[in-house]
């Protein structure tokens, strides 16, 4: 009998969705109150605009790594 691979564990599973999950709010928040800070410090809304999509680039790009770090691809 094939003894079961530890990375398929639903725990390991629901821990990595939920990491993501908070990752991207984390991001998110950050660039949102990055762009808010800019735009005080500026003036202009289009640098809260800016901040938004710069946490949701880094979001993206971290959780492109946390699932290539999971996953092995």
């Amino acid at each position: 009998m094939k003894r079961p691979d530890p990375k398929d564990n639903p725990w390991r599973a629901a821990a990595l969705t939920s990491a993501i999950g908070i990752d991207l709010v984390v991001c998110l928040l950050a660039g949102y109150w990055f762009g808010e800070w800019l735009s005080h410090m500026l003036g202009g809304q289009l640098w809260l605009l800016g901040g938004f999509m710069l946490g949701l680039v880094t979001g993206i790009i971290s959780i492109y790594f946390m699932i290539k770090q999971y996953g092995g691809l």
